[in-house]
C-alpha cells in the first residue's frame, strides 16, 4: 500500500476524542481516496476499504460495528471554517459550521458478507480535500495506520503539518483543544496518556523526536506548554506538471523510483509522438538532466 493522505490543515482541528484506532484509520483512508475526486460520489467495497485501512476482517459483525460507529462519529463532527468578511463597512470574521459530506452511506447484505460504502464530499468541504494550496498536511497512510494510540495518531498529523520546519510549540490549552482531551486533564494525565505513547510510537517517523515542557516562572513552575522538535524533512518546491511527459520528454519511460518521493504518486507516463529531429533534441535534454542528477548524487 502506498497511499498518501493530503488534506487542508483545517482538518487537523476536528475533535476526535471518541474515535478509536480503527475508526481513524478508515476515516483518513477515505480522505486519501477522495483527493482530486471533487464532489462526485466515490464507492468503496468491503475488502478494498479494509485493505486500505490496514484492517483485518476477523468477523463480519465486528466489521459492521466499526463502520456503524464510523458513520455515527462522522455525523457528529462539528467542522468550522473562519472567513474574512465585512460588517457595517468594517473588517470582520464569519464562523461557519459545515457538513463534511453530503452523502455517507453504508450498505450491508443481510448475511453481512458484502459491504458498499458511498461517500460524497459536500460543496463546502471540497476545499479541504481538493483545493489545496500551501496550507496542507501530507503523510503516508501506511505509517498512520501502524500507530496504535488515538492520541499518537492525532499528534502524528499535527507534527506532519510542521514536517519541513522540525519544531512546533503548543500552549497547554491549545494542545488540549487539538487533542480534544477531557477538561479535567492535568499535565500528569498528558504525560501518561499522551506523551508516553507519543515518545514510544512516533520516533520511527520523526527522527530525533523530543518533547520539552515549557514552564512558567510563577510559584510551582506550572507547565504552560509543550515544544516538539525533530529532524526536519527536506521538501522540494512543487511545480505543477514538472514531471509530466510534455515537460520532461524522453525517448524511454521514466521509472517511478527515479523521481523524488513526493512526485511518484502523481506521475503518469504518456508516450509522445515525435519526429527524428524532436527526438534528438529530447535526447540532449535527457543527457543534460542525467549529468545534473549525477553531480547532485
Amino acid at each position: 500500500m502506498h497511499e498518501v493522505v493530503k488534506h487542508h490543515n483545517d482538518l487537523n482541528t476536528i475533535p476526535m476524542r471518541n474515535w478509536n484506532k480503527a475508526e481513524m484509520n478508515f476515516f483518513f483512508s477515505i480522505i486519501a481516496k477522495l483527493r482530486d475526486e471533487g464532489t462526485k460520489e466515490v464507492i468503496f467495497d468491503k475488502h478494498g476499504l479494509a485493505d486500505l485501512a490496514n484492517y483485518t476482517i476477523r468477523a463480519n459483525k465486528d466489521y459492521e460495528e466499526v463502520i456503524a460507529k464510523l458513520v455515527h462519529n462522522i455525523l457528529s463532527i462539528s467542522f468550522f471554517e473562519k472567513q474574512q468578511t465585512e460588517l457595517n463597512g468594517k473588517p470582520a470574521y464569519v464562523l461557519k459550521r459545515m457538513n463534511l459530506f453530503s452523502s455517507f452511506e453504508a450498505k450491508w447484505t443481510e448475511d453481512l458478507t458484502d459491504l458498499e460504502l458511498t461517500v460524497k464530499v459536500s460543496d463546502e468541504f471540497d476545499y479541504v480535500v481538493n483545493r489545496l494550496d500551501s496550507e496542507f498536511t501530507s503523510y503516508e497512510l501506511a505509517e498512520f495506520t501502524q500507530i496504535n494510540s488515538s492520541y499518537s495518531k492525532t499528534v502524528y498529523r499535527l507534527l506532519k503539518q510542521w514536517r519541513t520546519v522540525g519544531r512546533k510549540e503548543y500552549s497547554i490549552d491549545e494542545f488540549k483543544r487539538l487533542l480534544d482531551t477531557p477538561d479535567y486533564y492535568t499535565p500528569s494525565h498528558i504525560d501518561k496518556n499522551i506523551l508516553e505513547p507519543v515518545l514510544r510510537e512516533l520516533p520511527q517517523f520523526f527522527i530525533g523526536l523530543k518533547v520539552k515542557k515549557i514552564k512558567s516562572n510563577k510559584r510551582g513552575t506550572p507547565v504552560i506548554g509543550y515544544e516538539f522538535s525533530f529532524q526536519k524533512e527536506k521538501a522540494d518546491k512543487w511545480i505543477n506538471g514538472k514531471f509530466d511527459k510534455k515537460n520532461f520528454p524522453s525517448t524511454k519511460p521514466i521509472r517511478k523510483n527515479e523521481l523524488p518521493k513526493w512526485a511518484q504518486n502523481d506521475y503518469q507516463h504518456e508516450e509522445p509522438d515525435m519526429d527524428d529531429e524532436t527526438r534528438k533534441a529530447l535526447e540532449r535534454r535527457l543527457a543534460e538532466y542525467e549529468k545534473k542528477k549525477h553531480r547532485k548524487n
